[in-house]
């Protein structure tokens, strides 16, 4: 509704986009890998690239949709174009026809196979938290595998002798090895090193190989930072939001995204204590902000306090009162190396490791 009757799109976006969805688009370019910019603009338009996907895209991903290719990093609206020219009296592709004939699938999948009767209640695509919040999983498989999880455990080393593996750690109580028949890893590509080359050799030169197109080195994963803070809800911008949502200072609904046309910093922001009941005096908000990723490399060598400075001076740029007071700082997480970034030529690294794998038994 927001879409369609607000302010997120001028009317000549709103009939571009309608085209796009209702009566069709340009094909895809032959032989071309298109990123999340081109694929966009194609179907849909400029005003939806620049007022939705790219603050989405900044999101989900902190990535860049100049770069970031289409069919990897959001493939499942990618195949929304296929079942769209699927059906046969859609000859030009339109977009809404295909997501309906995807969304009466996914229906009957659900159907097939419901969740099992023993589940929490749910509703697909509503968040959801523990109480004591996420780390209540893993610590919970902790307490039910018992020592069976390590802690602190360095990878150092992965030989392959008479067909067994030997995988050799650093651990607390000095180096130890274990013997498998197989190994599965989850090991972030940056971390890898050479370690895999003894059993999948090439994988030290494929996880670091140049990738012209993007002026790229490998799988990039960029700087993010996480910054949890509170403010009196009184400080929050009093205003009525459009189309009944309610009163900002009540924060209601899941949170903002920054478009980068905008001059914020901050990739998007979630409203924790709307999302989690309980978790503050009910006089504050506490607000959940994510800066840094492709766009913007530099969060990864700044102080804390520069990095809080500049969530701070962005908020008084679209929630606050200018004489809102200084935040109190809940948290504050720097990750150097955080979300993959799934860019052009992605496919081609992800087939070369198959190749790999698949020489290599367990």
């Amino acid at each position: 509704k927001f879409g369609l009757v607000g302010d997120l799109l001028s009317l000549p976006g709103t009939i571009r986009a309608g085209i796009g969805a209702l009566v069709g688009h340009m094909r895809a370019p032959e032989n071309k890998e298109e990123t999340i910019q081109d694929w966009i603009i194609r179907t849909l338009g400029d005003e939806v690239f620049y007022r939705i996907i790219d603050p989405f895209v900044s999101g989900v991903y902190a990535g860049d949709p100049t770069t970031l290719s289409m069919k990897a990093a959001l493939p499942k609206i990618a195949r929304i174009e296929q079942y769209s020219y699927d059906i046969e009296w859609n000859k030009f592709g339109a977009l809404f026809y295909g997501g309906l004939a995807r969304q009466v699938e996914l229906t009957k999948e659900r159907k097939a196979d419901p969740p099992a009767p023993e589940w929490v209640e749910f509703e697909y695509g509503n968040p959801g938290s523990f109480k004591r919040g996420l780390g209540t999983l893993p610590n919970a498989i902790e307490k039910e595998l018992g020592k069976k999880v390590k802690l602190e455990w360095t990878l150092t080393k992965v030989e392959k002798i008479d067909g067994k593996y030997f995988v050799t750690y650093d651990t607390p109580n000095g180096q130890q090895t274990v013997t498998s028949k197989t190994i599965v890893s989850t090991m972030p590509t940056h971390a890898m090193g050479n370690i895999f080359e003894p059993v999948l050799p090439g994988s030290t030169e494929l996880f670091t190989k140049a990738r012209k197109m993007i002026n790229r080195e490998g799988i990039y994963y960029p700087p993010v930072a996480a910054v949890t803070v509170a403010y009196p809800k009184s400080t929050f911008l009093d205003m009525e939001l459009s189309n009944d949502f309610g009163n900002l200072q009540n924060l209601p609904g899941f949170g903002l995204l920054n478009p980068r046309t905008e001059g914020i910093r901050t990739l998007g922001t979630l409203w924790s204590s709307s999302l989690f009941p309980g978790r503050c005096p009910d006089n504050y908000n506490i607000l959940l902000n994510y800066i840094g990723g492709s766009r913007d490399p530099a969060i990864g060598s700044m102080s804390d306090e520069d990095i809080i400075s500049a969530v701070d001076t962005d908020l008084r740029k679209c929630l606050l009162q200018p004489n809102a007071p200084e935040p109190k700082v809940l948290g504050i997480k720097v990750w150097p190396a955080a979300i993959p970034q799934y860019e052009l030529g992605h496919f081609e690294i992800v087939k070369e490791l198959e190749s790999m794998e698949g020489k290599v038994e367990g």
